[in-house]
């Protein structure tokens, strides 16, 4: 559903272009051009966001601002103001607006600042349902009654009472490091503050620096409005850092002083901004092997680790294999408009067998597939992958005697048809298959490329959908 902006402006060009500009964008716009009108519009539906000029022609924007205040569904505001009217701007940040942009101002700045806003909505939205349940089954994965699941989720429940401990979740890919992390969130006296995510892999230094940090005007070449860093986002609330290990050396101290100091300043600013936010990070790679090799710091390991969570392997908890498998098939029923279907009794056994390398991450893609080839019938072995409904050795490791005996299929054979199954899995995308996997995405591609190319020669191009 298109997320609904209102536009209060009562300059005709700059309402019209802009809301064209959004509407384009795929959002849902309404236009007021005084206050009168903006107010009368705010009674008659909800809005995620508002873009506010200062000056209308029958009241400011600040008398606007203030009636928002007193409503508990207000959207988020972002004011339109000149340059010189900076210090008003300001004041408008501190009577409750959520950020403001300078005129005139590049239409791509402001769908930037706009995806920001929205985001942060919509991550209201969210925290308010969140505190809407009560039981564990309210944040995806986290279902089980295994034992090493249950000490695992007792200590979650104990360190998300422990204020502002730093957090640091360890474990392999696919076994629920964000859903742990949302669950201390939500559980901890910060519940009510804002959860903020950022991905250490996904984004070059530069920019993940520019995301973690903020910047002021004129940092850098692009750089033509202030932003606000995640960290000031997070502000009252807990910031989680997945894939802390791929966080360069060069961030890495800048990190630190900030989880010792609760301070930090913008690229290209000179004021210190103090935040309150507590830090989550996650990783599956072997942090006290990189401190080891050089490749992490020492001193930031052990402020990130005050709070330690490990996080078992699917394989480790089998009697959780059912349950869990279970609640991705409602959902995936619900999702594709079918009546749940049933598991046929005979692939039971087959899923427990099963290492799953890429855990509960691909227990819910295989059971998502499983749904939707079965359509709506009971699933059966035929929907299942080759190496879960036993047709290659993968299930079970074979005794040294049996392979003595047995003819074995080439490994790189079987590693092939394994990364075959990811990509369909992940519909394609190279990234997800690769975590799945266990891999980079760079050792992913080089498996892909022909070998005349550099690379392994192993996957065939039609197989990668290339």
């Amino acid at each position: 559903m298109p997320e609904p902006i209102l536009i209060v402006e009562d300059d005709n060009t700059i309402r019209v272009t802009v809301g064209n500009f959004l509407a384009r964008q795929g959002f849902d716009v309404e236009a007021a051009e005084d206050g009168e009108q903006a107010l009368a519009l705010l009674k008659t539906r909800t809005f995620s966001l508002m873009l506010l000029d200062l000056h209308l022609p029958d009241m400011h924007g600040l008398d606007i601002l203030a009636k928002l205040q007193e409503s508990d569904d207000r959207p988020l505001v972002v004011i339109m103001t000149a340059y010189p009217e900076v210090r008003t701007a300001v004041a408008a940040l501190k009577a409750g607006a959520y950020d403001y942009i300078n005129k005139p101002f590049d239409l791509e700045d402001l769908r930037e600042l706009i995806g920001r806003a929205v985001d942060t909505q919509r991550m209201r939205r969210e925290l308010a349902w969140r505190r809407a349940q009560s039981d564990t089954s309210a944040i995806e994965g986290l279902i089980g009654a295994s034992e090493p699941f249950r000490r695992m989720l007792d200590m979650t429940t104990r360190i998300a009472s422990a204020g502002k401990v730093p957090v640091l979740i360890r474990g392999e890919s696919g076994t629920g490091k964000e859903q742990i992390a949302q669950a201390i969130h939500y559980r901890s006296p910060r519940a009510d503050g804002p959860w903020v995510t950022l991905n250490c892999s996904a984004l070059p230094e530069g920019l993940l620096e520019s995301e973690l940090f903020g910047h002021e005007r004129g940092a850098f070449t692009d750089a033509k409005q202030m932003k606000r860093g995640l960290l000031e986002l997070a502000d009252g609330g807990t910031l989680f850092l997945d894939e802390i290990g791929d966080l360069s050396l060069t961030l890495q101290p800048k990190l630190l002083r900030v989880l010792e100091t609760q301070t930090f300043r913008r690229l290209g600013g000179a004021k210190e901004i103090r935040v309150d936010v507590r830090f989550v990070s996650a990783t599956h790679r072997d942090l006290p092997g990189m401190v080891q090799g050089g490749r992490f710091r020492e001193d930031l390991y052990y402020r990130l680790n005050v709070g330690a969570i490990d996080l078992p392997a699917l394989r480790e908890r089998q009697e959780d294999i059912l349950p869990l498998a279970q609640h991705f098939l409602a959902k995936s029923a619900t999702a594709i408009g079918i009546q749940a279907p049933a598991f046929d009794p005979a692939i039971e056994p087959l899923l427990k067998a099963y290492r799953w390398p890429g855990n509960v991450r691909e227990l819910r893609n295989v059971v998502e597939r499983a749904a939707i080839l079965s359509g709506g019938e009971p699933i059966a072995v035929q929907h299942l992958p080759r190496e879960i409904a036993g047709e290659t050795p993968r299930s079970a490791p074979a005794s040294a005697p049996a392979l003595a005996t047995t003819s074995v299929r080439p490994l790189a054979e079987i590693e092939a048809e394994y990364i075959r199954h990811a990509l369909e899995l992940c519909h394609g995308n190279k990234t997800q298959a690769a975590e799945l996997l266990g891999i980079t995405r760079l050792t992913l591609r080089n498996k892909l490329r022909p070998a005349d190319a550099g690379g392994d020669g192993r996957i065939d191009q039609e197989a990668t959908g290339q």
